[in-house]
């Protein structure tokens, strides 16, 4: 192998056309830094004019050169740059002159295609696009401009969605929440919209074929009323599921607010009904039976049962109500549809009003709780979608932008769109690395 392709895959490139000579790296002050400086020669072969088109019967003739600094990634820690030779080229036909051009900087640009590589590869992680600029020694904006270069987002993919998607909402910005799409399956974000009014969200889904929507089979949500009107609207064939996360906290905040209304009136006990709160939102068949512990504000030894027991015979509602509890915990842990639905017909005047209430609400949404329970999807993975969000906004200390802050969500979730010129300036690197098969098989683009 020659000093050239040596020379090239050092640097990462492909283009043949680039010379180096012996002395071919200095080492400069660029900005009072020390750099170091890769000298090319780039020289192609015209067959024809690439303005008039007439063949080459000897009528194209250099012309010179032109110099150009290109930024390209470090080597060993120090900016580095490549001071490329163009030369240029005379066509004696229609007199015009052009200059040799290569595959490793776009025209009229400064900055490495290899460089926006790098980009990318950094915007995937979770750091702010001012860390990006300075490792690269390039400006800010050229780091979002290449983002968005990669990202279309005002581009809706209007011919796909998945068979089963979750939705929530999770604030962008102060008092404003914005709308969250995701696939149930594998988390990814689909899209996301910053105004999550009714009205919008129904022209946001207009946007999407009514073949799409009719292949979605179920959706993921919590209890939110206006948002089961949307979904029963536009998509057709959907099975809307109710978040099992959302059903078990609804009824652990009502038994915790009967004891906290018991509590207030026990002052003997107060202390521990806010120490071992905990043992009572515990599944009674997790609870420990056969390990004595000593347990503050407690004179005997004791296992975890007898403290729950203790706590419950103070107040006969408590104990009513967390048996209702422990009854509607376990049909949902064992997906048992029959016995939940069994537990919430039964009018129990003894629990306290807070479970009332709560058992009511499942009542109206017990045709879509039998969803839960019979599919395997949960809002776990929105969940973690939206902590991701929220990590993005808090490490960048908030965006004022929505779209820059839609882009970043969007590339750390690994679903790369295409957007015209973006494929083939990327395959020349490694395009494996960016999915867009994954995007042209479920996108259908």
């Amino acid at each position: 192998m020659s000093n050239k392709n040596y020379i090239l895959n050092l640097l990462n490139m492909e283009d043949k056309n680039i010379n180096f000579s012996e002395n071919f790296i200095e080492n400069r002050k660029i900005n009072n830094k020390r750099v170091i400086v890769v000298i090319g020669y780039l020289q192609n072969n015209f067959d024809n004019c690439p303005v008039c088109g007439s063949v080459n019967n000897n009528t194209i003739i250099k012309n010179g050169t032109k110099k150009s600094l290109i930024k390209i990634p470090k080597i060993s820690e120090l900016e580095s740059y490549l001071e490329l030779k163009k030369q240029k080229y005379k066509c004696k036909n229609c007199n015009k002159i052009f200059v040799s051009k290569t595959t490793i900087v776009n025209y009229r640009c400064h900055i490495s295609n290899n460089t926006k590589y790098a980009i990318i590869n950094y915007a995937k992680e979770m750091v702010t696009n001012l860390f990006i600029s300075k490792q690269l020694n390039i400006s800010n904006m050229t780091v979002q401009r290449t983002i968005d270069t990669i990202y279309n987002t005002d581009k809706l993919y209007k011919n796909y969605l998945p068979e089963a998607i979750c939705i929530d909402e999770f604030t962008a910005f102060k008092k404003i929440m914005a709308f969250n799409i995701c696939d149930a399956k594998t988390g990814k974000t689909i899209d996301l919209e910053l105004d999550r009014t009714i009205t919008n969200l129904e022209k946001y889904f207009s946007y999407y074929s009514l073949t799409a929507r009719k292949k979605v089979k179920f959706v993921v949500m919590d209890m939110y009323k206006p948002y089961i009107g949307l979904i029963n609207k536009m998509f057709p064939n959907t099975k809307i599921i109710i978040d099992r996360f959302h059903i078990v906290q609804l009824l652990t905040r009502s038994l915790n607010k009967t004891r906290i209304r018991v509590m207030k009136k026990d002052k003997l006990n107060y202390r521990k009904f806010k120490r071992y709160k905990n043992l009572l939102f515990k599944p009674r068949q997790e609870l420990n039976f056969s390990y004595w512990n000593k347990y503050l504000f407690f004179k005997n030894l004791m296992t975890e049962v007898d403290a729950v027991d203790y706590l419950l015979k103070q107040n006969k509602e408590l104990e009513k109500t967390y048996n209702a509890y422990q009854s509607l915990l376990y049909a949902i842990q064992r997906n048992d549809y029959e016995l939940l639905e069994k537990i919430i017909k039964e009018e129990n005047e003894e629990i306290s009003d807070y479970m009332q209430t709560s058992i009511k609400t499942l009542r109206e949404f017990k045709e879509y709780i039998k969803n839960t329970l019979e599919q395997p999807y949960s809002n776990g993975v929105m969940e973690r979608n939206n902590n991701t969000c929220k990590l993005i906004k808090r490490i960048a200390f908030g965006y004022r932008n929505f779209k820059n802050f839609k882009a970043k969500i969007l590339i750390i979730t690994n679903i790369f769109r295409k957007k015209k010129g973006v494929l083939s300036l990327l395959n020349v690197y490694e395009p494996n690395i960016f999915n867009f098969l994954w995007v042209e098989k479920n996108y259908g683009i």
